[in-house]
């Protein structure tokens, strides 16, 4: 809106400022769950390898987002929809997603977790299956997507939810604890890792899949930790029917056609 000034006969229209006030953050102290979920084995996707570098499909390609970030962007949001309605998507740090619920006070709030645990495993490991056509692609992405694991971390504790705006942001110890559990030793890339505090909120029968073992955690000391670990044996289980001839390249070049970002998903699951 203009105010006015009347200054004689000329009328002088003032523009309120276009800076925006300074706003507090709110912040809500919560205890709850917070699980990370984490792409392992796949380093070139960091990189964010360009189509252009591949020597047989040329410009055309390379105009498109890489096969990297598709790749990542698609397994992100099949693992995203497996937590969906049991815990809430708050932000994604490059190939992990950082998920949160808040503690209802229920005895199953756990097991509940567990179960979105292992639909996100299964649901990775089936996509990963559905999309081994993309291996008739030379790229260094689609080639090494075969190595591509999910590890999931999860702690309970007490954590900060500042606001501001239309702006939400995890703070405090515990999140800084999972944080630093990703910084592990441990030589499989495809397991869980949670906390004691975690595993006692789970049931007894739940319980007895889980072994422990100790690991020194950043700014933490040496902890006990609990730990499933996945890995196979290293075989390749994918049918080398679909990533190979005529059919598998006609349906790699038809998935690559949409060129997911991981941006879309955020935008799908706003926090």
């Amino acid at each position: 809106a203009f105010s006015y000034l009347e200054l004689g006969t000329i009328s002088v229209s003032v523009m309120p400022s276009l800076q925006q006030p300074y706003e507090r953050p709110m912040t809500m102290k919560q205890a709850g769950y917070l699980i990370i979920a984490d792409i392992s084995g796949y380093t070139q996707f960091i990189k964010i390898h360009n189509m252009r570098k591949a020597p047989i499909f040329g410009e055309k390609m390379g105009k498109r987002e890489s096969h990297a970030e598709h790749i990542i962007t698609e397994l992100l949001e099949t693992v995203i929809d497996s937590f969906d309605g049991t815990l809430i998507l708050n932000k994604l740090e490059g190939d992990a997603a950082f998920f949160f619920a808040v503690e209802d006070g229920s005895a199953q709030q756990a097991d509940k977790i567990l179960e979105c645990m292992d639909a996100a495993m299964r649901a990775f490991s089936q996509k990963l299956a559905d999309i081994v056509f993309i291996q008739s692609c030379p790229c260094d992405p689609c080639q090494q997507s075969k190595n591509l694991k999910l590890k999931i971390f999860a702690h309970k504790g007490t954590y900060e939810i500042k606001k501001i705006r239309q702006f939400e942001e995890l703070a405090g110890e515990s999140v800084i604890l999972i944080m630093d559990h990703k910084k592990n030793t441990l030589p499989s890339r495809e397991y869980w890792l949670a906390t004691e505090s975690f595993f006692a909120t789970v049931s007894d029968t739940e319980k007895f899949q889980f072994g422990t073992i100790r690991q020194k955690v950043d700014d933490f000391g040496t902890v006990n930790l609990k730990y499933i670990n996945f890995a196979s044996d290293g075989t390749d289980s994918q049918s080398n029917g679909q990533k190979s001839g005529m059919f598998g390249l006609i349906k790699m070049l038809t998935y690559f056609k949409s060129g997911k970002v991981r941006t879309s998903l955020t935008d799908r699951h706003p926090e």
